[in-house]
């Protein structure tokens, strides 16, 4: 024996200790990166491979336990000890077959197939020890030893190739994801289990069996001058070191996943800014829409009330007079005829009222000539005979004049929120209120009626009922103003407009003279 075969010889506890631990060190890994979220089906499969490396690294320490009590006391194991090393090493070569088998099943849910195969071989190796005891008949020591050689043979090697075959396939799939680098790591650890399980096992302790005897570990040590237990170290510790380099990937894949939800984010961020520029800019066009519409309503408005006043008012008011004169001619003649003229005169002077009403309506005087308090003053009075409800208007703060836009808007939102409630709220009473603030003014319309749901009638899209609402609204907007309506079934109803003033408002300086 040579001095380095006799070195290593001296010290097989170190080597099975870092034989082990190479094993071991390598099912923790492949445990810490089996935690990764992945779309490679290799980080589901490395499960099975990081049991075989913690249960073989446990068998190795516990095989060195046994050398080393052996040489320090005269140890021998018992048949109990023997066979919980033997459970050790079967249950790891099936964690390689379950790695092996499991990453060559191209379909998802075809586990049965692992297990199946599986079970196929650990048939196989029982029946080869069936033989055995049927053929030898040997001793209980014996027949376990010859179990660990079949177990070698009929599992480790098998293993082996599969899972090298395996970690083959993968390297494909991680050059395929454009990461070569770790698919050349696959490789050698593939060449490493290859070597590992094809020359690493089938180099056994002697037994019975007649190729035991040929392809010995002693026969290895005479050969190549090493233990086999050292070349399997090196194996385990190659495939080791390349397969905490390929578990790099993982990373690599998490980085790319996070740049492309970066991406993906920063992509959504841009189209949500465009289309939140894109939907101010529609609000600002529809804004300018209604500002010009109701520009163009109040212009129409203001043209056939001054018509209506000039061509129709005046024509009523001539037949009026001249109905008036007849009569007073034909009183002495012809009582009859008198008489019908003056009902005639009375269905003119009507119609004259009724016309003076719809032209107030139109457009009130008072508003372009003395401003909103008494236009709404104005209305609010002739508001309770015509309808019947009591309607009370009250004044908080200094009677300013306010912009001739603000003034137009103000006094169609409580002429519209006035009508809603002579037609819909039964009401016996109704309160408008103005209040002007520095920097705002606030108008509220509360009425004692009926009340209503406002979800179901603002947000219904059969609801006709509440246009004049939504007109509210619509008008507040077109100041920056906004509208808050209360109302609850049988407790009445309450319309508050906030407007904001700009600069415009001359605070106080060109008071108004409330009459």
């Amino acid at each position: 024996m040579n001095p380095v075969s006799a070195f290593f010889v001296r010290n097989i506890i170190v080597v099975f200790f870092f034989y082990g631990l190479a094993f071991f060190a390598l099912g923790l890994a492949l445990i810490l990166a089996a935690r990764r979220r992945s779309e490679f089906r290799f980080a589901q499969a490395i499960r099975p491979l990081a049991a075989f490396g913690i249960l073989h690294g446990l068998h190795e320490w516990y095989e060195m336990y046994q050398k080393y009590a052996a040489l320090t006391g005269g140890y021998s194991p018992s048949l109990g000890e023997e066979s919980l090393r033997l459970a050790l090493l079967v249950a790891s070569f099936v964690g390689l077959l379950a790695f092996g088998i499991g990453l060559l099943t191209s379909s998802p849910g075809q586990g049965w197939r692992t297990y199946l195969a599986i079970g196929a071989m650990l048939a196989l190796w029982g029946l080869g020890l069936v033989i055995v005891n049927i053929r030898f008949a040997p001793l209980p020591a014996d027949l376990i030893a010859v179990a660990d050689v079949f177990a070698r043979y009929s599992l480790g090697i098998p293993g082996a190739a599969l899972g090298a075959w395996a970690l083959m396939a993968q390297q494909r799939t991680f050059r395929a994801h454009n990461l070569p680098q770790f698919g050349r790591d696959l490789v050698w650890c593939a060449a490493a289990l290859l070597l590992y399980g094809v020359v690493g096992q089938i180099f056994v302790r002697p037994t019975l069996l007649t190729s035991s005897q040929i392809l010995s570990s002693t026969n290895f040590l005479q050969w190549f001058g090493i233990p086999v237990q050292l070349f399997r170290t090196a194996m385990a510790t190659v495939l080791t070191v390349y397969m905490a380099r390929a578990l790099h990937a993982f990373e690599v894949e998490g980085q790319r996943r996070l740049e492309h939800a970066l991406l993906a984010e920063r992509s959504i961020s841009q189209e949500r800014e465009r289309l939140n520029a894109e939907l101010q800019h529609q609000q600002l066009l529809l804004a300018d829409l209604l500002d010009r519409l109701v520009d163009a309503q109040e212009v129409e408005r203001q043209r056939i009330a001054r018509e209506l006043h000039d061509a129709t008012g005046q024509s009523l008011t001539a037949i009026s007079l001249g109905l008036r004169g007849v009569q007073r001619v034909l009183e002495e003649r012809d009582p009859t005829s008198a008489g019908q003229l003056r009902e005639l005169e009375s269905y003119s002077t009507g119609a004259l009222g009724e016309l003076r009403r719809i032209i107030a309506d139109l457009r009130p005087s008072q508003l372009d000539d003395l401003g909103l308090i008494p236009a709404l003053r104005w209305y609010v009075q002739s508001f309770q005979p015509r309808w019947g409800i009591n309607c009370e208007f009250r004044l908080i703060g200094e009677a300013v004049r306010l912009p001739a836009d603000t003034e137009t808007v103000i006094f169609r939102i409580v002429q519209e929120a006035l009508s809603n409630v002579a037609h819909h709220a039964q009401a016996h009473g109704a309160t408008v209120c103005l209040e002007i603030r520095p920097d705002a003014v606030v108008v509220t319309i509360s009425d004692d009626g009926s009340g209503f749901d406002t979800a179901a009638l603002l947000h219904s899209e059969r609801a006709r009922s509440g246009w004049g609402l939504l007109g509210i609204q619509e008008r507040s907007r077109l100041l920056r103003g906004h509208c808050v309506i209360e109302s609850t079934p049988g407790q009445g109803t309450t319309v508050r407009v906030h407007i904001p003033l700009q600069a415009e408002v001359e605070n106080g300086q060109n008071p108004i003279v409330a009459g």
